[in-house]
């Protein structure tokens, strides 16, 4: 990757001089997406410039003001089907059950898979449309998207008459980061029961466009975790730390697949090791903030603190993800966060259903904060309303701050809402 040697010269590297785990994590810079995406020639970020071979190229969002690319040829392609699908299988059992799974994660990214599969990207009356036509020939379905997206599915398909509860279906949701209490409020709707998850599941996925589609996933195991975590203070300070209020998002990873690292700030630092990669990105800081724990680790605290049976079954390292370091307010004192909001939003089921789930976060001149949120569709703003939105959001926001609830097209940010970019919430 001629790209790599540049960077690697002209930062005084030999990489000869490179023999051990600690020559590496020494001596090689930690790189971002502004180092390898700003100024480069995509032929240079290819394996010997030979970019004739790229079969997919996929971008980012372009949500941090830089485009990222991803890029891979048909060996690649071959590979990515046979991993999505072995952790399709491991968790959802897809070799045993006639699955068919609905695509509607937007910017045009496809879904490697042998599954039969429905690419309707955001357009929520498609992949209901689909729903209704195809479920009577299929064990189960797998929706996969943003999110905010799922959940206007899930709620336009209850206004269509769709019975949800009973009906095979799970979800899959990448692309952002989502509380529990979310988890929560989808699975109530959908009636998953996460004792019985052959019936329906919901997980998350994370991918980075210019690394992989699933660098990580969750499974039942992991979801029962956070959910523990986020009752249980004194397991949530054992397994991630003092002042952890909110539990991270957490998932497997395949240590043979990725090394990770940590940076002093917790953010999570990539090297993909698959020899194949076209674009074999090294050090690679995703600036997402993270936490990994070793799988020895898991299991030593879940048993010394009697929950044995949370332990995961794959014997794997975990990483927590918490969202981004920089992206909080302070108000009197207090540091105010869009997890806080997300899980105070869908702490009771009432407010949920009342807004697509948008909001800004903001401080105004006075310094005061203030949160703005977007009501659905149909939903009157009432004192009354407002607040079971205030008593739902204090539950988690540990000052007083302004809430103000905005008709659906009177939300002042809403022009920039159409489920294919990622909404800038502070």
């Amino acid at each position: 990757m001629p790209a790599y040697s540049k960077l690697l010269s002209n930062n005084g590297i030999n990489y000869k001089d490179i023999n051990t785990i600690e020559d590496f994590q020494k001596n090689v810079p930690v790189f971002t997406k502004k180092d390898f995406f700003v100024d480069t020639s995509m032929a240079e970020l290819c394996v010997d410039k030979n970019i004739q071979s790229l079969k997919l190229a996929v971008t980012s969002s372009g949500f941090s003001g830089v485009f990222s690319f991803g890029m891979s040829t048909a060996e690649n392609q071959n590979q990515i089907v046979f991993s999505i699908d072995t952790i399709l299988d491991y968790i959802f059992k897809i070799s045993k059950k006639k699955t068919f799974l609905i695509n509607c994660v937007p910017m045009g990214v496809k879904v490697p898979t042998s599954l039969p599969i429905a690419e309707t990207s955001v357009r929520s009356d498609m992949a209901l449309a689909i729903l209704k036509k195809f479920h009577p020939y299929f064990d189960q379905f797998l929706i996969l998207g943003d999110p905010h997206f799922l959940k206007k599915i899930i709620e336009e398909g209850i206004e269509q008459g769709i019975v949800w509860k009973g009906m095979p279906v799970s979800l899959i949701a990448g692309q952002d980061w989502f509380s529990e209490n979310f988890r929560l409020y989808l699975a109530d709707l959908l009636g998953i029961d996460f004792n019985c998850p052959d019936n329906g599941l919901f997980v998350a996925n994370m991918g980075i466009a210019e690394l992989d589609l699933s660098l990580f996933h969750e499974s039942i195991f992991t979801v029962r975790l956070r959910q523990e975590l986020q009752k249980n203070a004194r397991l949530r300070e054992k397994f991630l730390g003092k002042d952890t209020k909110i539990a991270p998002l957490i998932f497997h990873y395949y240590p043979h697949k990725i090394f990770l690292e940590t940076t002093q700030s917790n953010e999570l630092v990539f090297t993909m090791l698959n020899p194949d990669n076209f674009v074999p990105l090294i050090r690679y800081n995703s600036q997402d903030q993270g936490y990994i724990r070793s799988y020895e680790f898991v299991k030593k605290v879940l048993t010394e603190e009697g929950y044995p049976h949370l332990i995961p079954e794959l014997k794997l390292p975990l990483v927590s993800i918490a969202g981004r370091a920089d992206r909080f307010i302070t108000v009197h004192g207090k540091n105010v966060t869009p997890e806080e909001i997300k899980e105070g939003l869908y702490s009771d089921f009432q407010v949920a259903s009342s807004t697509t789930g948008y909001f800004k976060l903001s401080l105004k001149n006075d310094n005061e904060g203030k949160i703005e949120i977007q009501l659905k569709k149909g939903v009157k703003q009432t004192e009354k309303l407002k607040k079971k939105f205030t008593k739902a959001l204090l539950k988690y926001v540990d000052t007083d701050i302004e809430i103000q609830c905005y008709h659906y097209h009177d939300f002042p940010y809403g022009m920039k809402l159409d489920y294919e970019r990622k909404f800038t919430c502070i």
